[in-house]
């Protein structure tokens, strides 16, 4: 019965959402949401404080993925005026103040989501992640390969 409430109530969530075929982005993320709930068992209680962590924990990586695109774009353009060692060693400071920063982030998320989920759906989380990331690049390349001429 749980599994019913769950999978309805993603099914709401989902539906609610405006939905965007040009978007694969999108669909994978529902495609996602629905494996996980499906591949950890999530009880109602876990649904609903888990997925509001694992949104922050990728808002985290867009967020670091958006700024790091800014600082190599500051760092070609540096190295196309022939910038001072020290302007793009000010620069490369900055990036590795982001990752320290993005690690700290997501090692502290980690811990929130870790407080939700019980070993077992730890473990299946973490296999989850890089077969499902796996996946999606195979797809990806699939794709590629089929759209060349």
């Amino acid at each position: 019965m749980k599994k019913l409430l769950i999978f309805l109530g993603l099914t709401v969530f989902c539906l609610a959402q405006p939905f965007n075929d040009d978007d694969p982005r999108a669909i994978i993320e529902k495609v996602k949401i629905y494996r996980l709930t499906q591949e950890l068992d999530l009880t109602t209680e876990q649904a609903v404080r888990f997925f509001p962590k694992l949104n922050d924990l990728q808002k985290i990586e867009r967020k670091f993925g958006e700024d790091k695109m800014r600082i190599i774009h500051g760092l070609k353009e540096l190295l196309k005026e022939h910038a001072s060692d020290e302007k793009i060693l000010e620069v490369v400071a900055k990036f590795e103040e982001l990752q320290k920063d993005k690690l700290t982030k997501q090692i502290e998320k980690m811990k929130e989501i870790w407080q939700i989920l019980t070993p077992v759906q730890r473990a299946k989380f973490l296999i989850f992640q890089e077969e499902f990331n796996r996946e999606i690049r195979e797809m990806i390349k699939k794709i590629k390969k089929h759209r060349k001429p």
